[in-house]
């Protein structure tokens, strides 16, 4: 009899990687089979190269077609030292494999923002070896594996208390552990990523939507998609063209007005500041005067074309607004005592956003803490002010967001708050986001922000760890209540700008892993909108009883799961009524629990605290 489980030296494969190749991408057989499972490196290291390229309709004709490749090799594989028990054993699960595998139903990565085993998922669905041990009359035994190694690979289940009778299982029905850890796929997040047109070749600094609907990106870069383009680019939805001979420069900030295209920043040819596109040539000339001429954003109001920026000189930076008047600039007010990173429109007043604290005049400046609105030709605080830098201002329908620091040195500052269109108070919307938005090495902050179906997304360069749920970096979606946020990716470097076009998120930044400096999300898929289920869980914390409630609930079509913090699913005691669900948690040990709501597909979930 062969010793199906003797493991000796071995490497697992659980190195946490963002998905770097959709289903799409025409590419080698190898590329993609590599990508669901990098086992097949050292199961059959043969390159498939010489079958062309390849790509997928989706994720699960790509997981299929390695489950059937995976049960082809197992089946021809030697019966050397298994007895006739084992391999009848054996037979019988690799054909219920590859009826697995046509099924084309499998586990959904809600958890990690990365490629990743799921033994079992919240709806049920079990993953390829999970589902082999149910078929051989193990559920039990699939159960408590999810129950405590749900997202392990099974080179990595040894250390486990379950590893003797994971072990016994495999040796009955004739499988090596290497075997099943190459039958396990990794399954992408449920959010699907890619890049967009190919990426670009250098850092994306900013995006625009344009009022045709293009979207306008500009950065340090010289190809976008393998397209010649020499700091801005065009992306139309399927790809990209110059525009023009192009910039060479910083670019800080974009806006149209009057048909023209407007790029602020520094160091354009001619050592300026402003670049305008007039639909055949670029020129470019001076905004702020001095030895660096700086403009950090660009903004419409009231049909007037507005810059805010620095001009230098040996005594230092002087940081102010100016206003276009014709072809001459003019200042708007005072001077600022910091630098201006952004503005706005809001109640149809003029709203400066930035690192200042006030404003630079003969008498005593009263506090600007940096935010300020336009009150005739001066500048003064908006509302009651914020506690840090912001380097980001929008409107939405009346209502002004502010995204900024995170952190001002080690004190906790606001990093995302809104004022109500005539409100006189900031509501910070991320109040305890010590617990999930720690601070970083260097500065953390959200620098861009978009809305899309009254949810905003921010970009910047942070970190989102919570207790339950998951975990990313650079990119979040804000849900509208106090700390509800969400990771969206996770990336090697920060996200600069943020913009919505149809129904997709673009995003561009310094990143470049897995997606080279510019990535889409398809959003009609992965992020429930106006589908998405509202509900309340009281008494948060709680000791004995929860209760869930939701408006119009049809409490017994709503599927219910509740999960601890390593996601493991917890059962416990529910009590359905027509107007909540009341679910025992006396049993809980104390701690943080997720409860996941599931109606016909859409779903929700929210944190709660047994204490």
């Amino acid at each position: 009899m062969r010793t199906t489980f003797l493991l000796g030296a071995f490497i697992a494969s659980t190195a946490a990687a963002p998905a770097a190749l959709p289903p799409s991408a025409k590419t080698t057989l190898s590329d993609h089979l590599l990508e669901v499972n990098a086992q097949w490196r050292a199961q059959d290291p043969r390159s498939f190269d010489a079958q062309g390229t390849i790509s997928f309709a989706n994720e699960a004709d790509r997981i299929a077609r390695h489950l059937h490749m995976v049960r082809e090799r197992l089946t021809a594989r030697s019966a050397d030292g298994l007895s006739a028990e084992q391999l009848g054993n054996r037979l019988f699960l690799l054909t219920k494999l590859d009826a697995y595998a046509d099924r084309g139903l499998f586990p959904q990565n809600h958890v990690l923002p990365y490629r990743n085993p799921v033994f079992i998922d919240p709806h049920g669905t079990a993953c390829a070896v999970g589902q082999l041990i149910i078929e051989s009359g193990h559920r039990d035994l699939a159960e408590r594996i999810s129950s405590e190694m749900n997202l392990a690979y099974v080179l990595d289940m040894p250390s486990s208390p379950l590893w003797p009778e994971i072990a016994a299982w495999a040796n009955e029905h004739g499988f090596t552990a290497e075997e099943l850890a190459w039958i396990q796929p990794a399954y992408g997040p449920n959010l699907p990523w890619a890049p967009l047109g190919g990426g670009t070749n250098g850092t994306v600094r900013v995006m625009k939507k344009l009022n045709n609907g293009d979207v306008l990106l500009a950065g340090d870069f010289t190809e976008a998609g393998g397209t010649p383009a020499n700091g801005v680019a065009i992306w139309n939805g399927t790809g990209y063209t110059a525009l023009g001979a192009g910039v060479q420069g910083i670019v800080n900030s974009v806006v149209e007005f009057n048909g023209e295209i407007y790029l602020g920043g520094a160091e354009f040819p001619g050592f300026n500041d402003l670049a305008k596109w007039d639909g055949a040539y670029w020129t470019f000339s001076m905004v702020f005067q001095g030895k660096y001429p700086l403009i950090n954003a660009l903004h419409v109001h009231n049909n007037t074309l507005y810059a805010a920026g620095a001009m230098s000189g040996f005594a230092g930076n002087t940081d102010f607004v100016q206003r276009m008047d014709g072809s001459t600039w003019s200042a708007v007010g005072s001077a600022f005592d910091a630098p201006v990173h952004a503005l706005a429109t809001h109640n149809g007043t003029l709203i400066a956003g930035g690192a200042f604290t006030s404003i630079q005049t003969p008498s005593l400046p009263p506090p600007v803490l940096h935010v300020a609105e336009l009150e005739g030709n001066e500048w003064g605080q908006h509302g009651d002010g914020l506690d840090a830098t912001v380097r980001t201002l929008l409107d939405v329908n009346g209502t002004l967001y502010a995204g900024g620091d995170l952190y001002a040195n080690i004190a906790l500052a606001f990093g995302l708050a809104r004022i109500e269109q005539g409100g006189a108070t900031w509501e910070h919307l991320l109040p305890n986001h010590v617990s999930y938005m720690p601070a970083g090495a260097g500065p953390t902050w959200i620098g861009s922000l978009a809305d899309h179906n009254g949810e905003i997304y921010f970009g910047g360069n942070f970190s989102i760890a919570p207790l339950l749920g998951t975990y990313g970096n650079n990119l979040g979606l804000f849900h509208g209540e106090g700390d509800s946020v969400e990771a969206l990716i996770l990336l090697d470097q920060q996200v600069n700008c943020v913009a919505i076009q149809d129904q997709h998120l673009l995003i561009g930044g310094a990143f470049q892993a897995a997606y080279p400096y510019a990535a889409m999300l398809d959003l009609t898929t992965g992020i429930a909108g106006a589908g998405r289920l509202d509900f309340t869980l009281a008494p948060n914390p709680t000791t004995d009883m929860l209760r869930m409630t939701r408006g119009d609930m049809d409490t017994e079509r709503m599927s219910i799961t509740i999960t601890d913090v390593s996601g493991r699913v917890i059962t416990t005691p529910l009590q359905r009524s027509a107007e909540n669900i009341t679910i025992d948690v006396r049993s809980l040990p104390a701690g943080c629990y997720q409860v996941r709501l599931d109606a016909g597909g859409t779903v929700s979930a929210q944190r709660f605290v047994k204490q």
